[in-house]
Order: C-alpha cells, then sequence, then structure tokens
C-alpha cells in the first residue's frame, strides 16, 4: 500500500523472495497506467521477462479483464483505456533507448546495471511530462546501484519500501523456516528479510567448524568428489591450480563429516592413477564425484575413470556457472548452524584457510570439492545410484 501510494518520482519495493515484488509491481503499473500512455515493463534477460514479469503481468491484466489487444511478436500490450505497455529485456542496455515514456517498471532491477536505469529515466518525457518509474528486487548489498538511488536517495526524488518474505501471508506456512535453514544468517537477512547486506567479504567462520577425532561409524552416504585443474586434465603442467579430492559422509542425524582431504598438482596420468589409489583406500561404498566439465573432452576424462574403476560407482558432477556462494549456500548454511565438523588431520589448517576465506581466497579448489561432495550426498539420498 505505502508503494503503490508513494508519490516520489523514482520508487522501489524491495524485500525478500517470495515477498510479492512482482505481483505488486505488476498492480501497480496497471493501476497508474493512464487512458493513452505510453509504458514500459523491464526484467533483465527475455527469460525472466516471459517465465515471470509478463506472465504475472498478463495473468492480472486478462483476470481484470483489463487487455483490449496483445501483440505477441512485439511484446506489447494494448488495455481497454488505450493505454500502451511495452515488454522489453535489459540484456543490451542500449536497447532501453526508444520512445518516450509516461512511466516504467523495472523488475528485479538489483540484476541489472546502473547504465539500465540512466537509459530508461531519460526516456520518461513523454508528451513533455516528467514520468515515473518503479522498481521491484531482492537488495544486493549497501555498494549496489538501488541503495544509492532509492535509500540514500539524495536528490529527494525517491523512496525504498522494504517488504520481508513474511509480509506474504499466502506462502505455505513453513516456506521461510525451510528456506532459511538453507542460508547462513547474513544470507537469510538479504533474500528473506530483504535488507542490504554486503556479501562481497568472507563468508564462514573458523567457529562454525568443529574439529573431532573420527567420524561415526554408521553413516548414510559417503562421497569423494574431485574437483580438477585445467592443467591436471590437458597437460603434465601443474600450473597454480590444486586438483582435490574431499571425502564427505553424512550420518542418520544429518550431521555432515569432513573426513580428508586429498590435495595436488598433477599431470592428467598421476591424476589418474592418484583417484585410483584413493578410490582404493576409501572402499567401493564410496561415491566418486568428477568433475565433468561441458563438452566432449569432459565426457570423455570422466570416461576414463569410469573405464579405470570399473567396480566403483562413478558420479559426474556439473560445472558450476554461476556464483559460487550461491552454490555453496547449502553447505555453509549447514556449518554455521553447526551440523559441519571436520575429522582431525594434517589437512584441516590448510581447508579452514581457504574455506573462511571465500570468496576473496586466492584458491578456490578446496571450497568446489567439498561443496561438490556435500551436493552428491545430499541429492543423491533419496536417487537410485547407477553403478558404472
Amino acid at each position: 500500500m505505502r508503494f503503490c501510494n508513494s508519490t516520489k518520482l523514482y520508487r522501489a519495493l524491495f524485500g525478500g523472495r517470495g515477498a510479492g515484488k512482482t505481483f505488486v509491481g505488476a498492480y501497480d503499473m496497471l493501476k497508474r497506467a493512464e487512458p493513452g500512455g505510453l509504458y514500459g515493463v523491464y526484467a533483465p534477460t527475455f527469460r525472466m521477462l516471459q517465465d515471470a514479469t509478463m506472465r504475472t503481468f498478463m495473468d492480472m491484466a486478462l483476470d481484470f479483464r483489463f487487455v483490449k489487444r496483445l501483440y505477441k511478436a512485439d511484446k506489447r500490450v494494448l488495455l481497454k483505456n488505450g493505454a500502451e505497455i511495452l515488454f522489453r529485456s535489459l540484456e543490451i542496455p542500449e536497447h532501453a533507448r526508444g520512445p518516450n515514456l509516461d512511466g516504467a517498471w523495472i523488475d528485479e532491477a538489483s540484476l541489472v546495471k546502473r547504465e539500465c536505469f540512466e537509459i530508461i529515466i531519460a526516456a520518461l518525457r513523454n508528451g513533455g511530462k516528467m514520468g515515473w518509474l518503479s522498481a521491484t528486487f531482492t537488495p544486493k548489498g549497501r555498494k549496489h546501484w538501488t541503495y544509492e538511488v532509492f535509500v540514500l536517495d539524495k536528490f529527494g526524488v525517491a523512496e525504498g519500501i522494504r517488504a520481508p518474505t513474511t509480509s506474504n501471508i499466502f506462502l505455505a506456512p513453513e516456506f521461510v523456516e525451510i528456506v532459511r535453514s538453507h542460508y547462513t544468517s547474513s544470507m537469510a537477512a538479504q533474500e528473506l528479510d530483504g535488507q542490504f547486506i554486503d556479501l562481497d567479504g568472507t563468508i564462514a567462520r573458523r567457529e562454525w567448524f568443529e574439529i573431532v577425532p573420527f567420524r561415526p561409524s554408521e553413516v548414510r552416504r559417503r562421497a569423494r568428489c574431485w574437483d580438477l585443474s585445467a592443467s591436471s586434465r590437458s597437460s603434465s603442467d601443474g600450473g597454480s591450480d590444486w586438483s582435490v579430492g574431499t571425502l564427505l559422509s553424512i550420518d542418520k542425524q544429518g550431521y555432515i563429516y569432513v573426513e580428508d582431504v586429498v590435495r595436488g598438482h598433477w599431470g592428467p596420468g598421476t591424476l589418474e592413477e592418484i583417484i585410483r589409489q584413493t578410490a582404493e583406500r576409501d572402499g567401493s561404498d564410496v561415491i566418486i564425484g568428477i568433475e565433468q566439465e561441458p563438452g566432449s573432452s569432459g565426457k570423455l576424462f570422466v570416461g576414463s575413470i569410469v573405464r579405470a574403476l570399473p567396480s566403483y560407482r562413478v558420479q559426474p558432477v556439473p560445472t558450476w556457472t554461476g556464483d559460487k556462494i550461491t552454490r555453496g549456500m547449502p553447505f555453509l548454511a549447514k556449518a554455521e548452524h553447526g551440523f559441519v565438523r571436520l575429522v582431525q588431520g594434517s589437512w584441516n589448517e590448510e581447508w579452514l584457510d581457504e574455506i573462511c576465506s571465500i570468496p576473496l581466497a586466492e584458491h578456490d579448489d578446496q571450497f568446489d570439492s567439498v561443496v561438490g561432495a556435500f551436493w552428491i550426498v545430499s541429492t543423491m539420498l533419496e536417487r537410485r545410484l547407477y553403478t558404472w
């Protein structure tokens, strides 16, 4: 209500995942679209525009019977009051240059560059009048342009309104609790509470990881995941990156045990032998995860490991192309909540040094390896494993 009734030139509704930001943004656009006006609706990518922003808008507009005509090819909607709304992605910021607008809405604004905002506000001049802009997004820290524009508001023309996930009474009662359990406290403050949290510092803390003399005798699943340096797959030059194999297990109470870490600079032939020797030492009950790069070369390398270990279970682990912290968040959340323990070993200190320096660490091979092992044991518990 505060967002929709705001009289500021630039308005933002920022908050947690599932707070209803896109829904409110669509409602606000329909409410403000005046007869004969021209408006723009923007999303960071075409996929987001099509799957979320435009879908939400059209569902609402059709329910209210506001739509006179939909031009699918042009991504353009004509409302019954004569207002015209253009739907555009911001993958190429310069494409936001175009007709003069009466108003604009940027959905997921924290995922677009400041350049997009600057280009769009310069188009808000239809009919010689100053147009308005609204933005909906999940915060991305105090160094992001959205914080400067909508919170600091140096020019007195903007307003930012926060909506935590808990403000949406239509979510499942257990939604927030379950999602929060998979986030660290700082990530939950950003993604659920809608706070501007700077996550560019180190994430993990040493006190999260208790060192124990041994793991329980009974565990539900064990896996060793190998994160391989590019040089280990293609040449004998060790290079600066490490190849790392992390052995991890999970017990019946959900506690995670990092049992062992093997780390070194090896060429491809030596690496295969190291993986074989390590598998024999671990035992046949341990799943072997191998990072698989996209393309035929990645499949060939995994295939060579499969042939070298015919009596073991080998699981390809897809290479993560997005933010490392996002992929590692479930593991880090477990750690912060006291569910990750390290079995005492000579590798402990170097491992802690790296994990507790992410994302600022010089190397992240041990982090990638342990996150891959956690991915295997957590996702494979309820899935059928294939024996190669």
